[in-house]
């Protein structure tokens, strides 16, 4: 391969821009875990990495990611104390799924800035539960970790502009920016529906079966809810393929690298870039799940607390397109009926 053809291949399948700015970004928390070794620092890099992508997909001004970080945090804390009351737990889920979906009708970008309210909220709700972290105990986390974001989005105002210009950027929610189209009301309705559904029965699954690392089941079961069943169907399968081939690679090179703080460090670096660095979603998710299954290997020197994520991500998959077919089903039918 040339040179050149080397080149393109990698600015193909990776977006450099963005991967130089989360490696800006994120680089504080993981450093801050490897010299303290406080595993919080590596739960709060979650709260960044959410910042960043609405960032990038939205344009979060200041006062926006000031904005997306409270939401990040009380989601956190409403969905932390409604663990311990299921049915609080499941509708908790279920609405914050919803409003992630809900908020395509004003643009479609704005789906991934919902998402990323809702996949931190849940994570860290789950993740805090497992490791019986004191939810209070993590907000000086997040805090800390929205900082280098918030530096970003400010550093992102050009200076030559004239200082009421600045004060007023500093001081809005987002910069212009296309939102890209918005969501037809039927179409945002179904997609309601379907994702409001497929969590809610995912969430209640989890609480009910106790299922370790359930947070894969309900996220599974959100994600895959794009559009029609054939687009639900191929989202499953990218994230069947990607779960089962990164696990796959994941165990193998925990097996080969050497344990210890840097190289977990590291993979919780690498981890959290896969989410902007590469193009197409495929290759992203199964290097995610790589590092995941890496890092587990080194913690618990098991591989089925890896193979767990590849069975959650199936299953809340499969709930979530099973969703999907009934509701498109349904709003066809109502749509004939009326006809």
């Amino acid at each position: 391969m040339t040179r050149a053809a080397a080149v393109c291949f990698l600015r193909n399948a990776f977006d450099v821009s963005s991967l130089l700015r989360a490696l800006a970004v994120c680089t504080a928390p993981v450093v801050l875990y490897g010299l303290t070794r406080d595993t919080d620092w590596l739960l709060a890099t979650l709260m960044t990495t959410s910042l960043l992508i609405g960032i990038e997909q939205v344009g979060l001004a200041p006062l926006g990611v000031l904005a997306q970080a409270a939401a990040i945090g009380t989601g956190f804390l409403l969905l932390s104390f409604a663990k311990s009351a299921p049915p609080a737990f499941v509708a908790g889920c279920a609405a914050l799924a919803a409003v992630a979906v809900a908020l395509s009708l004003a643009g479609t970008r704005l789906r991934s800035l919902g998402n990323f309210v809702f996949i931190p909220s849940l994570y860290l709700a789950c993740e805090t539960g497992d490791a019986h972290v004191g939810v209070w105990q993590l907000i000086p986390y997040l805090g800390a970790a929205a900082l280098p974001p918030l530096a970003l989005s400010c550093a992102g105002i050009p200076l030559a502009r004239p200082a009421p210009q600045r004060v007023r950027a500093l001081m809005s929610w987002r910069l212009p920016r296309d939102l890209g189209p918005c969501a037809s009301r039927s179409d945002a309705t179904t997609a309601i529906a379907a994702v409001t559904l497929a969590v809610a029965s995912a969430a209640a699954l989890v609480e009910w079966r106790a299922l370790a690392q359930g947070q894969w089941v309900i996220w599974s079961a959100a994600s895959v809810v794009t559009g029609n069943a054939a687009m639900a169907g191929s989202k499953l399968r990218d994230r069947g393929l990607g779960a089962f081939i990164g696990v796959a690679i994941g165990l193998v090179l925990g097996l080969l690298l050497p344990h210890g703080t840097l190289v977990y460090a590291l993979l919780a670096l690498v981890s959290t870039l896969t989410l902007v660095a590469f193009r197409q979603y495929l290759p992203g998710f199964a290097a995610r799940c790589a590092c995941i299954a890496c890092a587990s290997w080194l913690a618990h020197q098991s591989a089925i607390v890896a193979t767990e994520r590849v069975v959650n991500v199936l299953l809340g998959g499969l709930i979530g397109v099973a969703f999907v077919v009934a509701t498109n089903w349904i709003a066809k039918y109502r749509v004939g009926e009326n006809n």
